[in-house]
């Protein structure tokens, strides 16, 4: 099973990520989350989750600087990127960052399943889980 965090600013996108989507079918369970990237760095560290999915803008520490904050504290997961901004600049930050994927919201619940298959699909041939 694949542990899932999933950090989000918006309640109401943060509930949707957790109830909409059928995270057992997907082989997961979301152990937790966070709504700013302060809390989420901190639950990052404490909960070692498999796959962190991130706002890419929120208070204290953006999606962005939480992920390459927690990567340099030697945290491994892969990291998904949810932003209402399609710009080249944040989507350039976040390969830097080896984000795995950067989805523009409004989410399609199909879009995000998919890219919980290729995250589980790259977990599983890195052995990190």
């Amino acid at each position: 099973m694949y542990k899932v965090l999933i950090i989000e600013d918006e309640e109401l996108i943060r509930r949707g990520l957790v109830y909409t989507i059928d995270w057992l079918s997907l082989d997961c369970t979301v152990i937790g989350e966070a709504a700013d990237g302060v809390q989420g760095l901190q639950k990052i560290k404490e909960m070692h989750p498999d796959i962190v999915i991130a706002d890419i803008r929120m208070p204290g520490l953006s999606g962005l600087e939480m992920i390459e904050k927690a990567k340099a504290c030697g945290e491994r997961f892969y990291a998904i990127i949810l932003s209402s901004y399609s710009e080249f600049d944040y989507a350039r930050q976040a390969i830097l960052l080896d984000v795995g994927e950067y989805l523009v919201k409004p989410i399609v619940d199909d879009e995000l399943e998919e890219a919980i298959r290729r995250a589980k699909n790259t977990i599983a041939r890195e052995g990190t889980q």
